[in-house]
C-alpha cells in the first residue's frame, strides 16, 4: 500500500515541494517519531495507523484538495497575507500533513499540542535549507497551525490548515484498520473502516471538491459520518466539498 501511495504522491511533487518531501521522508528523526506514534497507537492502544503511511496518505489527499481549490480560484492564506507563493502553501500543507500526528509518539491525549512542540525544531532544521529566517518563521506558523488544529479542538483559520484537517478525515479505508483489528481491538471504528474499500477525491460539479467513498456494506457509513464529515465541518469546508457514499448493492448516500 505504501508504494502505491508514494507513486501517486509523486505526481503532486515538483520543485521545492519535492525537495522538501525528499528531506522529510528520509529524515531519521522524523521516521523514529512516526514509528513511535504507531507503536503507541497500534501496539499499546489498539488504534488505527498514525504512522508514516497515514502521514503520506493525508499529505497526498491534502495536496489533491489544494490543487482543486486553487484551480477553482481559491487564494491560499500565504498569498493573501503575502507570506509566500502557491508553492510555499504546498510546502506548508505537505509538512503539516506529514507531521500532524507526530505527537502520538508521546501520548494520544493532547497529541496535537505535543506535536507542535516536537515538530518545531524539525521544521526549522529541514526548511532552513529552503527559506531565510524571516520567511521560515511565517511558513512555520502555517505548518504548526495545521498540526495544532487537525483534531478540531482548536480553530483552523488558514486555508492551508483547514485543508490538512479535512484531509486527515479522508484516511478511513480498510488498510488503516487491518493491523489493530487483528491484534485484538475490535470496535465500531474498526468494523466501519474495514467496510470501506477506497476513497476518491476529484473535482466536483455541485461543489469544487467531490469525495466518493466506496464501501462493501453500510458499516462504512459510521466512519464516513463520524470521522470524515466531522473533520470537513470542523474545518469549515462543507460549502466547498460534497461527499457521496457508494454502498455495494444499494443507492448512493449524498452528504453536504
Amino acid at each position: 500500500m505504501q508504494k502505491e501511495v508514494e507513486r501517486e504522491l509523486e505526481k503532486f511533487l515538483k520543485g521545492k515541494v519535492k525537495q522538501v518531501y525528499l528531506k522529510l521522508s528520509k529524515d531519521k528523526e522524523v521516521k523514529g517519531f512516526l514509528e513511535q506514534a504507531n507503536n503507541l497507537s497500534i501496539l499499546r492502544l489498539g488504534y488505527n495507523d498514525h504512522g508514516e503511511v497515514h502521514s503520506k496518505i493525508v499529505a497526498l489527499n491534502a495536496l489533491k484538495m489544494f490543487d482543486i481549490l486553487v484551480k477553482k480560484g481559491f487564494r491560499p492564506t500565504a498569498a493573501k497575507e503575502e507570506i509566500g507563493s502557491i508553492e510555499d502553501s504546498k510546502v506548508a500543507i505537505l509538512v503539516g500533513a506529514y507531521l500532524h500526528d507526530i505527537g502520538c509518539a508521546i501520548s494520544r491525549d493532547d497529541h496535537e499540542m505535543t506535536g507542535v512542540i516536537i515538530a518545531l525544531p524539525i521544521i526549522k532544521r529541514i526548511l532552513s535549507k529552503f527559506y531565510p529566517a524571516y520567511k521560515l518563521s511565517k511558513i512555520s506558523c502555517l505548518i504548526l497551525e495545521a498540526i495544532l488544529c487537525h483534531m478540531g479542538n482548536y480553530e483552523a483559520t488558514s486555508l492551508e490548515a483547514r485543508i490538512v484537517e479535512a484531509a486527515d478525515g479522508t484516511d478511513v479505508t480498510k488498510g488503516r484498520a487491518r493491523i489493530p483489528f487483528h491484534i485484538g481491538r475490535k470496535d465500531i471504528h474498526k468494523f466501519s473502516a474495514l467496510a470501506i474499500e477506497k476513497v476518491e477525491i476529484k473535482e466536483g460539479k455541485r461543489k469544487p471538491i467531490r469525495i466518493e467513498v466506496f464501501m462493501e456494506n453500510p458499516a462504512g457509513i459510521f466512519q464516513t459520518e463520524e470521522i470524515m464529515l466531522k473533520k470537513i465541518k470542523d474545518a469549515k469546508l462543507e460549502e466547498h466539498i460534497e461527499v457521496v457514499a457508494n454502498i455495494r448493492g444499494e443507492s448512493k448516500v449524498r452528504y453536504l
